[in-house]
């Protein structure tokens, strides 16, 4: 019989052996494991809130390829769950790890106890009630297992004891395993049915205005590289979602824009012309697709995705393709025929120069208050060839993605929903990847939300650069709220609208880098020298609030 192991270095000793580096939680969760972490050179990166540590354990996870650990005590729980929506949304592998009161505690009304399987049961795909320490030899594994197969997403283990603690005392006598399988993300690379792909092949071969549709499974999937072998060979134009931004050199004569909601009109009108769209681990979704109206739903469509359950779920015309992003566009290639689409490239680099030359007018301005435009065009001259940018959701995410500029030697990652996600985040970000830049592009209104985390940064020595766009408001909720008080237009201000906060005094309170812009020029000085400062540093760079983000799709 194999010698007994007390909980807590059972726990430890898995999680290390799956090759965890950086643990991110609130105390008081695992106090003992955390202890042992100590003893192995793992990280602790102690936050300021639940929902925070969620967020950095999701930056970790996108950017290193390996799951992301964060844990909370039981009266965390429901803020954790807050952080873990969003890795659900952003198909992130986040393990989670929250306590509860033992089973002789519940339906007792005991202090700070709640049923916490509910919080987590529709946004984790593996959800796990651990009441007894022998349990951790099957629930630690299946939570690596569920986490980086198929669609990643995230999973939840519940232990018993609001700290874990009875899970921590209590012995395994199972020894640990570690599947090395399961260590990272993706597990498995399956290829599609040949048959398959030689329809999907056939119809690529009889399109003529057909376009790429990159998202987030094909960022995950690290097909890249395949894409753009594809379109070159079929000369297709190509574009993405955000999620999908920097897969393809932005500067490429294929490269047709950034599709969806948070788009450009070259892309969407693209999309809209094509005879054959290929996605491309995309859900299909509202946002990518302008609620299924870019393209029609009469649209014939190509789909790739390693979720069966997505195949034509929005689109029917479709021509299914299960399996891995990269490893099926492989073998589209060796199918598919060299073709020239030239007067469809025409058409299509004629909407991209039209997008971009109605960009360029308020990128080069030097008014004041800084365009947001202008602001972003600096970044992209400024951004070091293997940067890391975190971008926010709402406007953060519309200006970064439509007016940046990048390349696939850099990385794009941003919020899939959450407002405030994008500094923790990059925290999480720099964690994975410590030799590369990692900037982080936010709104004050989301800067706001995590500010405090700016002292984890400092104490941990986590050296992001974080650009605060700061219009002092809420400006995407403008629009609609002009709406709503059309006949009290003198209250609306109150509404949306924050009053002029120093955000570098704050910074510098916890010990930051900083520096605040007001002038177009000095603005890639000012990034060069944060990305130099060998400190967290915080840029807060004053622009016009009154601006408005460019459309989606300019009806026509």
């Amino acid at each position: 019989m194999s010698e007994k192991i007390p909980g807590y270095q059972f726990i430890a000793n898995t999680l290390k052996g799956y090759g965890l580096t950086h643990i991110f939680y609130v105390e008081a969760m695992l106090r003992m494991v955390n202890r042992q972490f100590g003893e192995m050179d793992v990280k602790r990166v102690m936050a300021h809130s639940e929902n925070a540590a969620a967020y950095m354990a999701d930056g970790y996870a996108r950017m290193s390829g390996k799951p992301g650990i964060c844990m909370s005590q039981s009266i965390g729980s429901a803020n954790l769950a807050g952080g873990i929506h969003e890795a659900w949304l952003a198909n992130s592998p986040v393990i989670a790890f929250t306590g509860k009161k033992p089973p002789t505690y519940q339906y007792r009304g005991c202090y700070q106890e709640a049923d916490h399987r509910l919080l987590y049961e529709g946004i984790t795909k593996f959800n796990a009630d651990v009441s007894e320490s022998e349990q951790l030899s099957t629930v630690l594994r299946q939570c690596y297992r569920a986490a980086v197969t198929g669609k990643p997403r995230p999973v939840h283990a519940d232990m018993s004891n609001h700290t874990g603690r009875v899970i921590e005392v209590g012995s395994v006598s199972q020894p640990v395993m570690v599947e090395e399988k399961y260590t990272q993300y993706p597990a498995f690379r399956p290829a599609a049915e040949q048959s398959d792909i030689d329809l999907a092949a056939d119809k690529i071969n009889r399109a003529q205005k057909p376009v790429l549709v990159l998202g987030r499974g094909a960022a995950i999937s690290g097909a890249g590289q395949e894409a753009c072998g594809l379109a070159k060979k079929a000369d297709i134009p190509v574009v993405t979602s955000p999620d999908g931004k920097a897969l393809m050199d932005e500067t490429d004569e294929l490269w047709s824009g950034i599709v969806g909601e948070y788009g450009m009109d070259c892309a969407n009108r693209t999309v809209m012309d094509a005879d054959l769209v290929i996605f491309v681990g995309t859900q299909t979704g509202d946002q990518t697709t302008l609620a299924w109206k870019v393209p029609a739903l009469s649209t014939e469509v190509v789909q790739i995705d390693i979720d069966p359950t997505e195949l034509g779920k929005n689109y029917p015309n479709c021509t299914g393709l299960l399996g891995d992003a990269k490893v099926v566009l492989s073998q589209l290639i060796e199918k598919v025929d060299k073709a020239d689409h030239l007067p469809w490239k025409e058409i299509v680099q004629g909407y991209v120069r039209e997008t971009l030359d109605e960009y360029e007018e308020k990128q080069n301005r030097d008014t004041l208050p800084i365009r947001p435009e202008r602001l972003c065009m600096e970044i992209s001259k400024t951004l070091p060839g293997d940067a890391v940018l975190v971008a926010d959701t709402g406007y953060s995410a519309v200006w970064s993605s439509t007016m940046l500029r990048m390349k696939p030697s850099q990385k794009y990652i941003r919020a899939a929903g959450s407002l405030g996600w994008s500094y923790p985040a990059s925290l999480g970000v720099k964690c994975a990847a410590p030799d590369r830049p990692v900037i982080c592009f936010t709104g004050d209104g989301a800067f706001y939300y995590h500010l405090n985390e700016m002292e984890t940064a400092v104490r941990n020595g986590i050296n992001t650069v974080t650009i605060i766009n700061n219009n002092m408001a809420l400006v995407q909720c403008r629009p609609d709220l002009s709406l709503v008080y059309k006949d009290q237009m003198d209250l609306i201000h109150e509404r949306y609208e924050y009053p002029d906060v120093d955000f570098c005094r704050i910074a510098e309170t916890y010990g930051c880098w900083t520096r605040q812009v007001d002038k177009p020029e000095e603005i890639g000085p000012a990034i060069r020298d944060a990305l130099a400062c060998g400190r967290p540093a915080v840029i807060d760079i004053r622009t016009e609030r009154a601006a408005e983000i460019p459309m989606a799709l300019i009806p026509r």
